[in-house]
């Protein structure tokens, strides 16, 4: 009987785990979609790195941005295409794992992500706004031993995103991608 209550704690410490996980990744979210959404131009690397640097620290080491295999995070510009009245990817830049996906969807640069309200219409943004997406995802594994008890009841990857409109002036200066440099112009 021991060794099967030993199980049943085991499973039940990874769904807690994960449930922990996950709030880590809600906080990375919401945390860094506010300083981005404030910035009035992004350098790469020198704003970037810090932003990494940022969602590190909050997530407790819970995303590895520097592992091809682990956690990722994606910042993305999205503004409104007014000749074809639909959205349009501006920019994206990326770290840590590339098999991880996009809520926008496979699309290139220029291209036309759909964006889905609460009721599942898609929502074109207005004109003159830029909506500045801060994806990121987190790669959990399950302990051994409870692996055969709970199986794949449990998440591989948490992702966690937040889409922010631009709190400032000249929203479209956010519109060009970040600029090549290593000095901060965002986070200084």
């Amino acid at each position: 009987m021991a060794p099967l209550f030993v199980l049943v704690l085991l499973a039940a410490a990874d769904v807690v785990r994960v449930f922990r996980a996950q709030i880590r990744m809600e906080m990375i979210a919401v945390q860094l979609g506010q300083i981005i959404s404030q910035c009035s131009r992004i350098t790469t690397p020198g704003d970037t790195n810090e932003f990494w640097a940022h969602a590190a620290r909050i997530g407790g080491g819970l995303v590895d941005v520097n592992s091809a295999s682990g956690g990722a995070m994606r910042i993305s510009a999205v503004s409104r295409n007014t000749a074809t009245n639909q959205n349009r990817l501006d920019w994206t830049v990326r770290t840590g794992n590339a098999s991880a996906g996009s809520v926008l969807g496979n699309v290139a640069v220029g291209g036309a992500p759909t964006l889905t309200g609460r009721n599942a219409a898609p929502f074109v943004l207005p004109t003159g706004e830029t909506l500045m997406v801060f994806e990121a995802t987190a790669i959990v594994v399950p302990w051994r031993l409870s692996i055969g008890l709970i199986g794949t009841a449990l998440p591989r990857s948490i992702n966690s995103m937040t889409m922010f409109v631009t709190r400032v002036a000249d929203a479209a200066r956010l519109r060009t991608p970040p600029t090549n440099s290593n000095a901060r112009d965002c986070t200084a």
